[in-house]
């Protein structure tokens, strides 16, 4: 039986794919200095209607990228919506470019990126922070297109590239 599970958390039991119109989350606030407990990894792993988790370990473009090669999807990210703890809020202050940058392509974080079946979002969304007391941020959604570019939305009036450090445009 096919797992839907992404390198650090335990295969699901379900086996479905990430579809178009899923809800893009993180559990926690990026940069904070603690993990996803354990316990709260496990809820979501064994969650029916979540789709695809994975630890954001190497930035969020990466760890989504990975997701949408392996399930033929695309995604759009509302770059407002990220959640960032008091590290990078402290380190990079007010500069909105320095914060989706360390956000896109810094790695090293304890939260999880996790796909969610958008009916049932705002609804898991309430029962994890009563259970856990944190939140889950919603950040984007999937969409149909082309799985190897991320359309980054920096704000209701349009996309902002937000081209890796090694991506070379020659």
């Amino acid at each position: 039986m096919k797992r839907r599970y992404i390198r650090t958390m335990k295969p699901t039991p379900h086996t479905e794919k990430v579809q178009p119109g899923d809800t893009i989350c993180i559990a926690g606030a990026l940069g904070d200095s603690t993990a996803t407990p354990a316990a709260a990894r496990e809820y979501l792993a064994h969650c029916q209607y979540v789709h695809s988790a994975t630890d954001i370990n190497d930035g969020i473009d990466a760890s989504i990228k990975r997701i949408m090669k392996r399930d033929g999807v695309s995604a759009e990210i509302q770059l407002e919506n990220l959640p960032f703890g008091n590290l990078p809020m402290q380190q990079y202050g007010t500069s909105l470019s320095q914060l989706y940058q360390y956000a896109l392509h810094d790695g090293h974080f304890f939260e999880l990126l996790v796909i969610v079946d958008y009916k049932h979002f705002a609804d898991l969304s309430v029962k994890y922070k009563e259970r856990f007391g944190a939140q889950l941020h919603a950040i984007g959604r999937i969409v149909e297109g082309d799985n190897t570019k991320v359309n980054y939305i920096e704000n209701a009036f349009g996309a902002m590239p937000t081209p890796s450090p090694w991506e070379h445009f020659c």
